[in-house]
């Protein structure tokens, strides 16, 4: 019997085509726009994720605010929980390049030369090594490439001029830093010296920031509440605890945008309310007849319920179609690539962030979305097909 309902189901579609062609069309509508906002927030949420874990260590703290000492550095090292303790000293320069004109203004910064790798990921690095010494140091991308011309100033070999205060230092160009990286040193306009070196230079001995390596990210709280016991002016930065914040707004975003795309299947669930209830009422004699020849309740029900299964599965087939190109065609977004497929030629080569990249295709998000769209149509029709199955046989027959 549930066969001949499909069939007869089939039938009726086909015979009402432009009406059945329309309610496809509202189907394909909204299947495509409430999976293409949901999978658009989606891919928001993982590639900022993903950058962002790229950039910051999920078992690391900053600990900023402060002038530290290499004895505050010896205590932060103690704490337990605490792998490894970084300084980074920091102070504003001047950069020259032999064979350009004028003086680039930069942030210097000293660091262990063992710890620069723990410092800076790979990802950090647009060319050369990652490599400091007393006379070797890293650059940012616009102390290479001017920024406004797109000329290279200065590559991996090139001697440089630096002058901090009233002291300047000569060294040698190690590598090229990334633009548009995250953290604390400026990957853009920074300098990375070696310490012992900037502190003969500049006098320094202070640390503007320390980062913690933790044994166990899930310490990071218990760490950064212990770091503000003993230096209670400082500030801990945890990345885990921000990416855990970012991670919540976009989540908030996601459904916001599944929210307002989810009204179109509202609608197309109405329209179909609407196109049911119409075919009720001009099929009545039709039911009449069905029910006359042994056709019981359950299965006029069905029928129409079959019909609106039909329409759902068919404008939900031809979405995903659709979809595919559409998820293809590309957004501005970030990429956590986007440096190493860049040319070498200069700023041809543009922050992460401002890359091109498609839509993810989450089959599990889809498969959802498409069963959302199928039951929200079911329960839109559902009324009519009740009412189709509760029409009384005489007066169905009756009814011209």
């Amino acid at each position: 019997m549930m066969s001949e309902v499909a069939r007869l189901a089939w039938k009726a579609l086909w015979e009402r085509r432009g009406r059945t062609i329309g309610a496809i069309v509202g189907v394909v509508i909204a299947f495509t726009a409430l999976s293409y906002a949901l999978l658009l927030g989606q891919t928001f949420k993982d590639y900022t994720t993903r950058y962002f874990t790229s950039n910051f260590q999920t078992n690391v703290l900053y600990v900023t605010g402060g002038q530290f000492t290499d004895a505050d550095v010896d205590a932060l090292s103690r704490i337990d929980g605490v792998e490894l303790a970084v300084p980074i000293a920091a102070a504003r320069g001047v950069v020259r390049i032999p064979g350009a004109s004028g003086q680039i203004p930069a942030t210097v910064y000293g660091v262990d030369p063992a710890l620069v790798r723990r410092l800076l990921p790979e990802t950090a690095l647009y060319d050369g090594e990652l490599v400091v010494a007393s006379n070797l140091v890293l650059v940012g991308y616009f102390v290479a490439f001017d920024r406004s011309t797109g000329q290279q100033r200065a590559s991996v070999g090139s001697p440089i001029s630096l002058t901090l205060g009233r002291r300047a230092q000569s060294a040698v160009v190690s590598g090229i830093l990334a633009s548009g990286m995250l953290g604390f040193i400026d990957t853009s306009r920074g300098v990375v010296m070696d310490l012992s070196a900037f502190r003969q230079t500049t006098g320094i001995t202070s640390y503007s920031t320390v980062m913690l390596f933790l044994r166990d990210p899930s310490l990071a709280d218990a760490v950064a509440n212990e770091v503000r016991a003993s230096f209670p002016n400082v500030d801990v930065i945890s990345p885990q605890a921000v990416l855990q914040t970012i991670n919540s707004f976009l989540t908030s975003f996601q459904l916001f945008l599944g929210l307002i795309a989810g009204v179109s299947t509202v609608i197309t669930a109405l329209w179909l309310y609407d196109t049911m209830s119409i075919s009720v009422v001009q099929r009545t004699k039709e039911i009449g007849i069905l029910r006359a020849i042994g056709f019981k309740k359950r299965h006029v029900m069905g029928m129409f319920l079959m019909e609106a299964l039909i329409i759902a599965a068919i404008g939900v087939a031809v979405g995903m179609a659709l979809l595919v190109p559409l998820a293809q065609s590309g957004i501005p977004f970030m990429s956590t690539t986007q440096q190493q497929q860049a040319p070498r030629g200069g700023p041809s080569a543009h922050p992460p962030f401002s890359s091109i990249t498609s839509l993810e295709l989450d089959p599990l998000l889809i498969t959802a979305t498409a069963a959302l769209v199928i039951a929200i149509n079911l329960v839109g029709a559902f009324l009519p097909a009740y009412r189709a199955g509760r029409i009384d046989i005489v007066s169905a027959l009756r009814y011209e």
